[in-house]
C-alpha cells in the first residue's frame, strides 16, 4: 500500500539561456526571451528553472491533499536599431497553477492539475498551459494522468511513491516536436499509466 505519491509538474523553456530574437516591425524593437537554461528532471522544482511549477502530494494515511505551485522569473532583452539593450524582468503570478475536483473513493483519488501562465512583461503573448485529470491508486501508487498542453515549451510530469526514485509520466519537447513558438492552445493529448 502507497502512503504518498507526489505528482511534479513542469512548465519550462529547455535548452537555451535565449530564445531566438523577434523584431517588432513596429518599433523596431528586437525581443529575446531568456530560456531556463536546463533540460527534463524532476530535481528542478524549487530553483526557479521553470515558467510554472507544480506538485501535489496525495497523502493516503491522511486522505488528504498537499498543493504547492509557483512560477520562475521572465526576462526579456530589449534592443533598439542603434544596439543598445534593455533587459526587464517580472515574475508572473501563481493563481494560474490550481489542483481541483478532487474525489475520493476508498483507496483511490482524482484530481484535475491545471496550468495558465502569461507572460507579465508581454500581455499580448499565448498563456502556456496544461490541464490533465489525475488518478492516483493507493495500492501501489500506480497513476493515470489524461488531458493536454500546449506544443510550447517544454512539459514535464512525473510521480514518486513513498519518497523512492521519481518515474517520468510524459515528457513533451518542443525542439523536438518542431513546436519553436507558442501556440496559445493546447496541441498535444496527455493520456499515461505508470
Amino acid at each position: 500500500m502507497a502512503t504518498i505519491v507526489k505528482i511534479r509538474a513542469g512548465v519550462f523553456v529547455g535548452g537555451v539561456h535565449w530564445l531566438p530574437a523577434v523584431r517588432d516591425p513596429e518599433t523596431g524593437l528586437a525581443y529575446e526571451e531568456a530560456g531556463d537554461a536546463r533540460e527534463s528532471t524532476p530535481h528542478a522544482a524549487h530553483a526557479g528553472r521553470s515558467r510554472a511549477e507544480q506538485e501535489v502530494v496525495v497523502d493516503f494515511a491522511k486522505r488528504k491533499l498537499f498543493r504547492f505551485a509557483d512560477t520562475g522569473e521572465t526576462i526579456i532583452r530589449e534592443t533598439g536599431a542603434d544596439g543598445v539593450s534593455v533587459k526587464r524582468q517580472a515574475k508572473p503570478s501563481a493563481d494560474g497553477i490550481v489542483a481541483e475536483d478532487e474525489s475520493w473513493e476508498a483507496a483511490a483519488v482524482s484530481f484535475t492539475m491545471r496550468a495558465s501562465i502569461g507572460n507579465p512583461l508581454r500581455p499580448d503573448a499565448p498563456a502556456a498551459g496544461y490541464a490533465v485529470r489525475v488518478t492516483v491508486r493507493g495500492e501501489d501508487g500506480a497513476v493515470e494522468l489524461r488531458g493536454g498542453h500546449d506544443g510550447f515549451p517544454c512539459y514535464e510530469f512525473y510521480k514518486q511513491v513513498d519518497f523512492g526514485e521519481f518515474e517520468l509520466l510524459h515528457l513533451h519537447d518542443y525542439r523536438e516536436a518542431g513546436t519553436a513558438a507558442p501556440t496559445g492552445g493546447t496541441a498535444v493529448r496527455v493520456e499515461r499509466s505508470l
